[in-house]
């Protein structure tokens, strides 16, 4: 049998948490711990993961065969579930654990029809050890009687020198139209007319993009492209050249494209979407006027129109101050609290 310091239970349902739980498992071995991971597979029940809660049920019960199958092969000292879906149901463990959690299921899954989730989760998240929220969001949305918090967070670097010229030009990144509000975009958008300026929307497929505006009723101004699912260093290089960070998300987990538009230069223009949205308490420390007091369009679109006619000397102080207020999500702030906070209190 394997013995291993800290071993990570991926459930991996999104790229993000993949990326993320691959960059977790690299901080606990820079901290000095061996760690490795298992990935959750679903088998034919992938299929029946079509809406929630049934997701849920599906990704609770593979998790937990996978916990199951590495502890005959595996010894660790400690384990962490990335998600708080994979610790629900999770085997008995004579060892300490963690949860990962970017939003808890009592924020992302409300209403009476999810109670028993809201349960199971109370539970794993008392019994743990650890609670390692991606965002002080995410750490306020816990619910009472959860484990001591320690925020780790995704590393959010800048992906090149920034630059004060920047063209007339509005990114948005929308990989799934309905709760990334594309509709909110796009008429805000056609109701803000920033003159001279395009909207570079990323992330989804164009013809997918227009059949969801036609389905709303939302036209599709002529100031608007559609590079699609582009490489992220060409969206990374969008958002050091672009103005302003264009967000009508009904939703966010966490927000990462936010947080990296920041850390590139851009400018956020948002509504007040729902959720751990960790860049919103950010943006409305930076300029209280580029954050819509509403989700309906003609709120964003006063925001963008806001973002646009901000002089250059408010613009430049704007960018150094999220410089400064990113300084946590720098990949050295991160591995700091991993090194003396996670990896002591799982393995002391």
């Amino acid at each position: 049998m394997n013995s291993v310091d800290v071993l990570l239970v991926s459930l991996g349902t999104t790229l993000g948490w993949r990326v993320g739980d691959r960059l977790f498992v690299e901080q606990l071995q820079r901290a000095g711990a061996s760690a490795s991971a298992v990935a959750v597979r679903f088998g034919w029940t992938g299929r029946l993961r079509r809406a929630y809660p049934v997701n849920d049920v599906v990704e609770m019960v593979a998790a937990r065969r996978a916990v199951q199958a590495a502890l005959r092969d595996t010894r660790p000292r400690a384990v962490v579930f990335s998600t708080t879906t994979a610790a629900m149901l999770a085997p008995r463990l004579d060892v300490p654990y963690a949860v990962r959690l970017d939003t808890p299921a009592r924020l992302n899954r409300p209403g009476r029809r999810n109670a028993p989730l809201h349960a199971l989760e109370r539970r794993a998240l008392a019994r743990a050890r650890l609670v390692l929220p991606w965002s002080d969001a995410g750490a306020a949305a816990l619910p009472a009687g959860a484990a001591r918090a320690v925020v780790v967070r995704p590393p959010i670097e800048p992906s090149g020198p920034s630059d004060d010229r920047r063209e007339p030009l509005a990114v948005a990144y929308v990989p799934d139209p309905k709760a990334k509000g594309l509709d909110v975009l796009v008429a805000g958008w056609a109701a803000a007319q920033p003159p001279g300026a395009r909207l570079a929307v990323y992330g989804i497929d164009p013809g997918w993009a227009r059949a969801y505006l036609a389905r709303t009723g939302v036209p599709e101004p002529p100031e608007v492209d559609w590079p699609g699912m582009a490489p992220a260093g060409e969206f990374r290089a969008a958002l050091r050249r672009a103005r302003v960070l264009a967000a009508g998300a009904r939703w966010e987990d966490f927000g990462q494209a936010p947080l990296e538009a920041l850390a590139d230069g851009a400018l956020l223009a948002t509504v007040p979407s729902g959720g751990a949205f960790e860049a919103l308490r950010l943006a409305r420390r930076l300029e209280p006027a580029l954050v819509a007091d509403t989700s309906a369009p003609p709120a964003l679109a006063a925001a963008i129109r806001a973002a646009f006619a901000l002089p250059d000397e408010r613009a430049r102080d704007y960018r150094r101050r999220a410089a400064q207020l990113l300084l946590p999500y720098r990949r050295e702030a991160v591995q700091e609290t991993v090194t003396r906070e996670v990896v002591p209190a799982l393995l002391g």
